[in-house]
């Protein structure tokens, strides 16, 4: 499997600040008043960071900002996990052992 070329883009620290107060769920006049910028230039920068990582909405920068934010332990298990996944399927899983537990009635 071929690395992705998302990770191997590194953000601008304005772009990594940009980034983590989309993440934060802020609205682009928040975001202008927090970094005592224009809205403009930070629809400008959100335009710069979509063509960067090739996206296509705020929850897809707030993803890989999180991601690029999450411990070294976790992104490997995250990438562990995408290169080999889950030998068994959920049907099969179900298939060997088709009683699931309820409550007690």
């Amino acid at each position: 499997m071929s690395p992705d070329p998302k990770d191997s883009i590194t953000p601008t620290p304005r772009e990594r600040e940009l980034m983590m107060l989309i993440a934060r769920g802020l609205q682009n006049k928040n975001i202008a008043y927090e970094l005592k910028i224009s809205e403009n230039t930070v629809r400008a920068h959100i335009g710069n960071i979509m063509r960067k990582y090739r996206l296509q909405n705020r929850t897809q920068i707030a993803i890989i900002y999180a991601l690029k934010s999450a411990p070294l332990s976790l992104r490997r298990d995250l990438t562990r996990s995408r290169a080999n996944p889950a030998a068994v399927k959920p049907a099969q899983a179900l298939a060997q052992n088709p009683r699931v537990p309820t409550a007690p009635e």
